[in-house]
């Protein structure tokens, strides 16, 4: 009997013993979950722990306590929808705005895209619009590379013929018939990003036409707007103040297109700036500088080497210029070029030759022997300055004496000049495409 109550009393104990190691391994459990920031409810657990055990004294065996561990319901859980990415544009700029995706726990958003409405009532329009565009932009694939096609104040434009494409030279090249198109269209060349920023949550632009796309326009019929199509599923609608505000943006107009003497403070900012952007701080010989009041048109040479011709394009803005394009001589598709660049620059700003087109005088042996036949040299003048091709030659002695000389057929023929303007008009009497960037600037 003795034996049976040791017995007993032994098993209470390691009743006891069990019990507490438990609640001091819950405790250290609801500790570590509270310096996890992850604690749902402590308190709570914590007050179920210490009232739901009962801490018997007696010979009764200890119970174990049920712990309730809260891991918390999918069905309670919400879901959070973030921005997504969207391979259209649209709303403001380049980004989308209204594909959105979500992934919260074990829950996947599903990615939903809207686009801007296109008024069945419109159909008609809609139709006209699309076909004129595409036969706009088979015209721009075909000719971009065969020609100089470029945007002029928004619209689609042959540079190399001067003329600007439109509905009727679409017809009148068989690529749209009439009744499938209308004047009121008009055949737009633009970045499909610039329509975005200023259309708005109106504009849907398709990821192939961010870049250079031909768009066609029309005023809406019946609204103070404008819609729009391409040829590759980008469509939308702006506000007349919005379409004025984007043909702003193309608009070549920036004033009075002039040409800078070498007296004109304005003319050594440019040329200082240039030095600034080059970090040599050379001496210049400048064959040109055209301006408007954006944008100017730089042609000159180190006068250690005037064989070296470069073109700049600066931009003034708040006062400050700056160079936005350089190595522009070695271009042969310059036009191009600046426009897909600078889509407002004034292309008559552009000098009518390219550089490219040219070869240099390097040897100018032959021409200093026609000079001395035709006794326009003496062996005491010295040179300040020469330039020429393998065609013509310009050249200014250290007294002002000038010269033009010209390659007729492998001899050298040559010409006194008076000044500037003489040796130019001599030179386009003698070519119609002259390589005026041998002729000093307005020296």
């Amino acid at each position: 009997m003795k034996q049976l109550q040791i017995k007993r009393k032994n098993t209470v104990i390691t009743n006891k013993f069990k019990y507490i190691l438990v609640r001091m391994l819950l405790i250290v459990c609801a500790s570590c979950v509270a310096l996890s920031g992850c604690n749902n409810d402590e308190d709570e657990k914590e007050t179920n722990i210490e009232s739901n055990n009962n801490i018997e004294d007696s010979e009764n065996d200890i119970s174990d306590n049920n712990i309730i561990e809260n891991n918390g319901s999918d069905d309670n859980q919400e879901e959070i929808i973030t921005p997504g990415n969207e391979e259209t544009i649209g709303g403001t700029g380049e980004s989308g705005t209204s594909g959105t995706s979500g992934n919260t726990g074990n829950h996947s958003g599903s990615q939903i895209s809207s686009k801007p409405y296109k008024d069945p009532a419109l159909a008609s329009y809609w139709t006209k619009l699309e076909n004129t565009a595409k036969a706009g932009q088979s015209y721009y694939s075909e000719y971009y590379t065969k020609t100089r096609v470029i945007t002029k104040n928004g619209y689609l434009y042959n540079y190399a013929a001067s003329t600007q494409i439109t509905t009727d030279y679409l017809v009148n090249d068989g690529r749209l018939s009439s009744s499938n198109t209308s004047s009121d269209i008009s055949v737009m060349l633009m970045y499909g990003k610039n329509i975005a920023t200023y259309g708005g949550s109106g504009v849907h632009i398709a990821s192939t036409d961010r870049e250079f796309t031909v768009f066609c326009f029309m005023k809406h019929p019946s609204e103070d707007k404008y819609i729009f199509t391409s040829a590759n599923g980008s469509y939308g609608s702006m506000s007349t103040s919005a379409y004025n505000t984007l043909m702003a943006a193309y608009s070549m107009n920036h004033g009075t297109v002039r040409r800078l003497t070498p007296s004109s403070s304005e003319y050594d900012r440019i040329l200082s700036c240039i030095r600034m952007y080059e970090s040599k701080y050379e001496q210049y010989f400048v064959r040109s500088i055209t301006i408007d009041d954006k944008y100017a048109f730089v042609v000159l040479s180190a006068r250690a080497n005037s064989a070296t011709i470069r073109e700049y394009i600066l931009r003034y803005d708040n006062g400050i210029w700056e160079v936005v394009m350089d190595d522009l001589e070695s271009d042969g598709r310059l036009p191009v070029t600046v426009n897909k660049q600078l889509p407002d620059f004034n292309m008559s700003m552009l000098p009518s030759y390219s550089i490219k087109d040219y070869t240099m005088l390097t040897d100018y042996t032959a021409v200093m022997d026609a000079l001395t036949k035709a006794g326009y040299y003496a062996k005491d003048d010295t040179f300040y300055y020469f330039c020429g091709t393998d065609e013509f030659c310009y050249m200014i002695t250290d007294s002002g004496k000038r010269f033009l000389c010209h390659n007729n057929n492998g001899t050298w023929e040559c010409y006194r000049a008076l000044d500037y303007y003489d040796a130019l008009s001599r030179l386009q009497s003698l070519s119609s495409n002259p390589p005026t960037f041998i002729l000093l600037d307005l020296e």
